[in-house]
């Protein structure tokens, strides 16, 4: 299946450390399996499970802790954070202390979506990180 994430959605954690995954998500997570894990620049990252062993057996599979740190750094980061999730009827997911530690979320989150898969940011980081986005953009100029 192909997937489309695109676009940013803002909902809120609920008490049990649940969120709403957006409408335009959800419908393209037909057996409303996923894992999240530990993402880049500070947010997290939401795979539909098919995508998820795409990446494992593509592109994980071919890191060599043997080599580099920098692969044992990616391994870490991408098999040691990530967790296996359910959507619930009401198409949330809940997120684990440790995610929720790693990306600093507290309440409001962003999602964003970057093709076969999709960021969770905390509101606040996600606004620093749009700021420091249009700080780079001028400097490139």
């Amino acid at each position: 299946m192909e997937y489309d994430f695109i676009g940013n959605y803002t909902h809120s954690l609920d008490s049990k450390n649940r969120v709403a995954i957006p409408a335009k998500y959800r419908s393209q997570i037909g057996d409303g399996k996923v894992v999240v894990t530990k993402g880049f620049d500070g947010c997290l990252v939401v795979y539909p499970l098919e995508e998820w062993q795409k990446l494992k057996d593509e592109r994980i599979s071919r890191l060599d802790p043997m080599d580099s740190r920098s692969a044992r750094d990616k391994m870490r980061k991408l098999l040691g954070g990530a967790t296996p999730c359910d959507v619930d009827k009401q198409g949330r997911i809940g997120l684990t202390a440790y995610h929720l530690k790693r990306a600093d979320i507290t309440k409001e989150v962003v999602f964003t979506g970057i093709g076969n898969c999709f960021e969770v940011w905390a509101a606040s980081i996600w606004d620093e990180y749009e700021e420091d986005s249009k700080e780079r953009e001028r400097a490139e100029q």
